[in-house]
């Protein structure tokens, strides 16, 4: 995952939740934080205080928490960062991000058929299935998830435009570990 993939999500984000874009400072702390630097290097890099940097920190991860809904903070915001945007690229239709997932069928909704040739025509077969394989597995991670909230390997299947065989296999999988 690329440090610009990483800060346009989450300036994206904070700007839908806040009406702010991220400003210097934080977009240097995130970088650091992203390349394992410490925030005494991060000061030194934007001339100021390790002090001021740690206080702006601190408020950043509080921002970053409440929009992520879940605890975010220097030591765990890269993992988290890159399993979200993971997760919801698996959710992502031809530009079109959804908050949750919909167990109903929706009809008017372009078949998959149509989003693979278009994909296909824009970015090359080989590619295609490179973000397919990828697609798949963060799909297949949110399987367990899903499975806690009580739905069946068929609902899950249904939902995520998995096989039935997929899901079962990876459950039985992943209760055998």
């Amino acid at each position: 995952m690329s440090w610009q993939e990483v800060l346009k999500y989450v300036d994206d984000l904070l700007f839908n939740q806040t009406g702010q874009h991220l400003n210097s400072l934080q977009i240097a702390i995130l970088r650091g934080v992203f390349e394992n630097q410490k925030y005494a290097q991060v000061a030194r890099e934007s001339n100021c205080t390790e002090g001021h940097v740690k206080d702006e920190a601190y408020a950043l991860w509080q921002k970053l928490s409440e929009a992520l809904q879940e605890t975010t903070n220097k030591s765990n915001f890269r993992a988290n960062i890159e399993r979200i945007i993971i997760t919801n690229s698996a959710f992502t239709v031809l530009g079109n991000q959804i908050g949750s997932i919909n167990l109903c069928s929706n009809n008017s909704q372009q078949s998959d058929t149509d989003i693979v040739k278009a994909e296909s025509e824009i970015i090359g077969v080989e590619s295609l299935n490179a973000v397919e394989n990828v697609r798949k597995k963060a799909k297949l991670e949110v399987v367990l998830n899903l499975v806690r909230l009580g739905l069946t390997a068929e609902q899950i299947a249904q939902s995520l435009n998995l096989s039935l065989d997929d899901i079962e296999q990876f459950i039985s999988n992943e209760s055998e570990v």
